[in-house]
């Protein structure tokens, strides 16, 4: 290294962004609105959205596609993964073949899902190639609510990444963004036969971008606590 080296500024590059959230609440449609999207479908979860998609049912699959989009003249500028739990189902068994195991449970003292993380960071390997070729990252995951010990208060639940949490720590520092989607919670009083009583509303379809002890998030963006489910309204907030 010399002083030529120094970058005066950090170079932008497209971001990598991680959605997680219960089932139907909008992961996959919010992905279709990105900008020339094709989908890694590896739940077979689109429905009826339409967009560019190659199926993909194995590990082998995914990482093959990820080399041929990094190979490759395109006109595609995001990648999106749909699911990172699915997908992690396909790496478990693609680990479990390798080592001759019957399942990922079979090594003792979690050495299954250490080894694990090997997988997975040739997986990242490809999404850096593909993010230094000018293309965004967008990975689609399930929440689950998780317990969260903390030496400072009590224990709490929370929504996080549906993943092992070797995967979900490692996948998680290695995003520039991860939302939380969800459908926004409020009250109302309704009038009952004993008299008012409280009632819980669910409303707007929210994305929650800073984290909190709730749900699981981040973002290197500086972005409001709540964004609507709109991917030109989340991208002209990301730009400011």
């Amino acid at each position: 290294m010399s002083l030529a080296d120094i970058r005066k500024k950090s170079v932008q590059k497209p971001p990598r962004i991680i959605v997680h959230g219960e089932a139907a609440v909008g992961k996959t449609y919010l992905a279709s609105q990105t900008k020339n999207p094709i989908m890694l479908d590896v739940e077979d979860g689109l429905g009826k959205i339409q967009m560019d998609n190659i199926p993909c049912k194995s590990y082998a699959d995914v990482m093959e596609n990820l080399d041929e989009l990094a190979a490759e003249e395109h006109e595609y500028k995001t990648v999106c993964i749909d699911s990172l739990d699915w997908f992690e189902r396909l790496l478990w068994e693609k680990v479990c073949a390798d080592n001759n195991w019957a399942s990922i449970d079979q090594p003792s003292y979690g050495k299954g899902y250490a080894e694990t993380l090997r997988y997975w960071g040739q997986y990242i390997e490809k999404l850096n190639k593909l993010r230094d070729k000018g293309m965004m990252i967008f990975q689609i995951c399930h929440s689950e609510v998780r317990k969260v010990e903390d030496p400072r208060i009590e224990a709490y639940d929370r929504y996080s990444l549906k993943l092992h949490k070797k995967a979900s720590a490692l996948l998680l520092e290695h995003s520039d963004a991860c939302f939380f989607a969800a459908k926004k919670l409020g009250t109302i009083k309704v009038q009952g036969k004993s008299g008012m009583t409280t009632k819980t509303v669910s409303g707007d379809r929210i994305i929650y971008p800073n984290n909190d002890p709730a749900y699981l998030a981040k973002n290197r963006y500086n972005l409001p606590d709540e964004l609507p489910m709109d991917w030109n309204a989340i991208r002209e907030e990301m730009l400011k």
